[in-house]
């Protein structure tokens, strides 16, 4: 009998993992209706087992629990970001749209006399207090253009003072979009004026525009 209980305790851990075949099965299950001894020693084996696979179960569980965590804590940092350079966007579309419809620049014909020049200039101050007005010379023109076109230096290489096709103008800004409207309509019938360079863009136009002008200078 001794022999036997040698025998089936060294297959009692294939029983409860399940691994035995038929026979050896077989013989376990007999003996453990008659041996109190072995059917105890097979009782903590099982019961250890059990802990052991709960807390398996329980490991895989908290494992599953942390990766969705972790996954959850990741999607809120993107979120996070996304949503702080979206503000950024917006802000920074909001800037460009304000600039641009706060700021014209107002050409004026080529002959025009000193006497038209300060016309015109009177006529822009009459909108508000709070405006800023820049005049560039028809050679200030000419110089920036070149700048402008550095890298093409034969665009305008044989313009100068003599021949210069550009004209002066005033670069007008102001405090609010509704005074530069008001500054505008104040223009539309005064003589000596060749062209207002202004923009009718909306928020998101303004920003694709300066976006690609910031783009451009950078080269």
């Amino acid at each position: 009998m001794k022999k036997e209980c040698e025998i089936v305790q060294d297959l009692i851990f294939g029983y409860c993992d399940g691994t035995l075949n038929p026979a050896s099965k077989d013989l376990v299950e007999k003996h453990l209706v008659k041996c109190e001894e072995c059917k105890k020693i097979y009782e903590e084996i099982k019961k250890d087992k059990q802990i052991e696979d709960d807390d398996k179960i329980e490991i895989d569980y908290l494992k599953r629990v942390n990766k969705k965590l972790k996954r959850k804590k990741i999607m809120i940092v993107i979120s996070s970001v996304l949503i702080i350079l979206l503000v950024i966007l917006h802000i920074f579309a909001f800037i460009c749209y304000y600039h641009d419809h706060t700021t014209i620049e107002i050409f004026m014909n080529k002959d025009i006399s000193e006497e038209g020049i300060e016309n015109i200039k009177n006529q822009i101050k009459t909108q508000s207090e709070d405006i800023e007005i820049t005049y560039v010379s028809a050679e200030e023109q000419l110089e920036k253009m070149k700048q402008r076109f550095k890298d093409n230096q034969d665009l305008l290489a044989g313009y100068n003072a003599e021949n210069n096709i550009f004209t002066p103008s005033f670069i007008i800004k102001t405090k609010t979009i509704q005074d530069m409207e008001k500054v505008e309509k104040s223009l539309e019938d005064v003589e000596g004026i060749k062209l207002i360079s202004s923009t009718s863009s909306n928020l998101y136009e303004s920003l694709i525009m300066n976006i690609f002008t910031i783009l451009y200078n950078s080269h």
